[in-house]
Order: C-alpha cells, then sequence, then structure tokens
C-alpha cells in the first residue's frame, strides 16, 4: 500500500473514534462577581485606580456579549450584594436583585452583609430576585421563610454536562448582629460541603461541583478559607469566592492528592467580571484557563 492510500485508510478508521472523543468533550465557562456592594453606577471621580469602573450597566453588556460568543456559561455571585452605596440605604437590596435579574445570573450565595438589615428585609429584597441562592451551612430552622429560599445544593445541566452547585457563608460573630440573623445558626463550611459535595457526585452524578464561597481567600490562620477548603472538602473543582476582597488576576489552583481545585476571587464593587473555561472529557477535568475581565469604558476609537 502506498503512503496516500494508507493515509486515507487510516482517516476512515480514525474519524469515527475522533468524532465520538469529540461528542464527549464538553465547555463551559463560569462567570462569576463578588462583593459588588450596591455598587450601582462607576465608581465617581476621586477614587484613584477604581475611579470610573465599574457599573452594573458595562457588567451587563460584557456578560450578554460573552454569552452570544460562547454559549454553555453560568454568571455567579458569591454574596455581599448589599451595603455600600446610598442606593442600599434606599433601596435596601431590592434594586441590586432586580438589576442582577436583568443581567441574568444563575445562581447567588449570601454574605455577611447581606444581612445588615436583618432577615425580614433580606426575604423582602429577594421577591426581586429571578434567580436561586445556595448555601448549606446556614441552619435557617428558627427562620423558614429564608430556608425555603436557600438550597443547599443545585445541579444545572447543558449539553452532555451536569454542574452542581451549593455555597458556604462566613460566621456571623462580630460581623452581623445576633438580632439581624435570628433564627439562624452558623454551621462548620468544611463539615456541611464534605455530605452535599458527595451527593452531587454519587447521587447526582454531577461531572462538576461548584462552591460560591462568602469565607475569604487566605486568612492565615486556623479559621476557613478558599485555600484551605480543597485540602478539607474532596471532590470540589472550582470555588468562586468572596468576603476578603482579594483581586487576582487569574485563578490559583491548589493540588491535593485526589485532584486539582481551582480558586478565584475579583475584588470587589463590581470592578471585574471573573471568567473561567473549563474542559471535560468523559466527565474528566481536562484544562482550565481564566482571567480577571476590567469592567470599564470601551476606549474611543480615533
Amino acid at each position: 500500500m502506498d503512503r496516500r492510500a494508507f493515509l486515507a485508510s487510516s482517516a476512515l478508521v480514525l474519524a469515527p473514534r475522533l468524532r465520538a472523543e469529540a461528542a464527549q468533550t464538553s465547555r463551559i465557562t463560569l462567570l462569576h462577581t463578588n462583593d459588588t456592594h450596591s455598587r450601582i453606577e462607576p465608581f465617581p471621580p476621586g477614587m484613584g485606580n477604581l475611579t470610573g469602573r465599574g457599573g452594573i450597566a458595562r457588567r451587563s453588556t460584557l456578560v450578554h456579549q460573552l454569552r452570544k460568543e460562547l454559549g454553555s456559561v453560568l454568571l455567579l455571585d458569591a454574596g455581599d450584594t448589599f451595603q455600600g452605596t446610598p442606593y442600599y440605604n434606599q433601596y435596601k437590596g431590592k434594586l441590586d436583585y432586580q438589576l442582577m435579574s436583568l443581567v441574568g445570573y444563575d445562581a447567588a450565595t449570601l454574605g455577611n452583609h447581606d444581612f445588615d438589615s436583618g432577615v425580614e428585609a433580606l426575604l423582602e429584597a429577594m421577591t426581586e430576585a429571578r434567580f436561586p441562592f445556595v448555601n448549606c451551612n446556614f441552619d435557617c430552622a428558627g427562620a423558614p421563610a429564608l430556608a425555603k429560599r436557600l438550597h443547599p445544593w443545585l445541579v444545572r445541566e447543558f449539553q452532555g454536562l451536569k454542574v452542581g452547585l451549593t455555597g458556604v457563608g462566613v460566621a456571623f460573630k462580630n460581623l452581623v448582629s445576633p438580632r439581624n440573623h435570628q433564627g439562624i445558626t452558623w454551621r462548620d463550611p468544611y463539615e456541611s460541603l464534605k455530605p452535599v459535595v458527595r451527593h452531587l457526585r454519587e447521587k447526582e452524578k454531577v461531572d462538576m461541583v461548584v462552591v460560591l464561597s462568602h469565607l475569604g481567600h487566605d486568612l492565615r490562620g486556623d479559621t476557613h478559607d478558599d485555600l484551605r477548603m480543597p485540602g478539607q472538602v474532596p471532590g470540589i473543582d472550582a470555588i468562586i469566592g468572596g468576603h476578603s476582597h482579594t483581586f487576582l488576576e487569574e485563578p490559583v489552583r491548589v493540588s491535593t492528592g485526589l485532584g486539582t481545585t481551582v480558586i478565584f476571587q475579583v475584588g470587589f464593587g463590581g470592578v471585574n467580571l471573573g471568567r473561567m473555561d473549563f474542559t471535560l472529557s468523559r466527565g474528566e477535568l481536562k484544562a482550565v484557563t481564566g482571567q480577571a475581565l476590567g469592567v470599564a469604558p470601551s476606549p474611543i476609537s480615533s
């Protein structure tokens, strides 16, 4: 057989296998924010390197462009949506959730500042949210109305891919007045996550587990944070962080004996939009890339 005939016959043999492997390869992009703190408009003059950055209208434009380009996208938030501008003083979070719904958020978790006006005010703001909330370490036995709004986990399905979502929040002590989290008890986030991650892996058969965390990136102590989480809770693929206002340019990879977890957080005030792109083959994570996308005015062309 000459070389040309050999290559042609090889292509015929390989083509079905390559098509099968391609069909089993899935891609998804996670877009995310954290600690937006009622920053509806861009930062005003006099704010140093934050001046002119952010703004939920610009974020919406960027999100819609990426969704049109990429297709399989989840838009997520890691908490502390409330508190920080007169918009919160006036609307107590209702405007934030209304605008997030218009942008198209898929899920969010709660931060400590989301309780600043108490549970009833939080519930009232949630009436404007057309997206679910995830948290597995707040025991809401004494606040049944909030319990109905908080999901310990969710599953989102795309073509050939199942993504499991859950969330955890920081301890209330010294951060939230007891009267503002009345009926809600904080539980150890690592211990709360373990059965949820197992359920998502073993019962829901998800391909990816994503945690929305409002614990802080690296607290350099014996308390809970995102960097310690992968070593304590096996089976997490991605942690989208908040609380510490940590500006990362790209995801941090933490390797354990059971695999690698990527962790990302993009500052505060909505000045950046996080982006992480995942490629999975046969349910196994093969590649991850990510970057912080600046939310800023488009350059004026000359």
